[in-house]
């Protein structure tokens, strides 16, 4: 089988408008949520012997790794058009590197419940970005979702603020910027509407955040003597070919397909499943203050899949 890069395909025209969900990619995305709700507690377990730098480092090498290996295998290796690049690095730098970076190196400050509520915080930006930026108005639905939203993150986040001290502030602070960074990609994606997200991509938006991250490792940590851990190498293989070649891809397509206050509030899903899993793994108080926050996460969540209500259809039909 030869493993010489394709020729670049020709970008399709992709469109902005968003698509409603089949049922096959519907659990795609719930396979996604869970996947990287697991994650949190996997990423919490793994910072206590791998280094932040390397952790992200090693997360995207190994999926880089992995994504190359499946596009030779089945002949889809090919370079990025002019017009995808911007794309690619966008998803490489902010979306995987950068927000990697901040997350791994917030958790030796925080929990791993509160921190990936508000990592996954993304609406708090996407929603006046798209406003500002992409000239979306907002639906009643969407505007509900996002109410709930921002009402759930304030009830689980403003109590530990009000307490934290100056290490827990610097965790804050780290995933407050990890959230705009992933938001700014959102941004990014929905203003480059002629780039199809597939997995032909994936090795390049992979190798573009794993490069980086493993000369700052090398720089700042040094050798990765960790893989020496016998544990570092099951905690790779989750965060990285599970939680990152598989999970972004589908992830992706999310941002691709759907409107970003949408995906905003989809991602949410993911904290309320890190945040369940860290009250059993860790033993995170599932306070009251967490149990109304992720209700509230929980209704703005289902509120876009309800069916439209009776009286709504009728007056539609008159």
């Amino acid at each position: 089988m030869s493993t010489a890069i394709a020729a670049p395909a020709t970008a399709r025209p992709v469109s902005s408008r968003p698509q409603p969900m089949s049922r096959l990619f519907l659990v795609c995305v719930v396979v996604a949520i869970c996947i990287w709700g697991g994650n949190w507690p996997v990423m919490k377990f793994g910072s206590q012997f791998i280094p932040p730098l390397w952790f992200a480092a090693s997360r995207f090498l190994s999926a880089a790794i992995l994504s190359f290996a499946i596009a030779v295998a089945l002949g889809k290796l090919r370079l990025p058009t002019r017009q995808e690049w911007p794309v690619v690095a966008g998803v490489g730098v902010l979306q995987m590197g950068l927000f990697t970076a901040l997350v791994t190196g917030a958790l030796h400050f925080v929990m791993p419940g509160r921190a990936s509520l508000i990592a996954y915080a993304t609406s708090i930006w996407v929603v006046p970005g798209a406003a500002l930026v992409l000239k979306h108005k907002l639906s009643t639905r969407q505007s509900l979702a996002t109410v709930c939203s921002y009402a759930g993150m304030a009830v689980i986040v403003l109590p530990a603020l009000l307490h934290a001290d100056l290490h827990s502030m610097i965790g804050y602070l780290m995933l407050g910027a990890a959230s705009l960074s992933w938001a700014m990609n959102i941004l990014q994606i929905k203003l480059t509407p002629g780039v199809k997200l597939d997995f032909d991509l994936l090795p390049w938006q992979t190798l573009v955040a794993a490069v980086p991250l493993c000369g700052l490792a090398l720089l700042v940590d040094g050798a990765p003597t960790f893989l020496a851990d016998p544990h570092s190498w099951g905690v790779i293989a989750y965060t990285g070919p599970l939680a990152t070649a598989l999970t972004f891809l589908i992830v992706l397509q999310m941002t691709q397909r759907l409107s970003p206050v949408t995906v905003s509030v989809c991602m949410l899903g993911v904290p309320v499943v890190g945040l369940t899993l860290s009250s059993l793994v860790f033993g995170e108080k599932l306070s009251a203050d967490l149990l109304l926050g992720m209700g509230l996460l929980c209704l703005g969540l289902l509120l876009p899949a309800l069916p439209a209500p009776g009286w709504r259809r009728t007056l539609s039909k008159a």
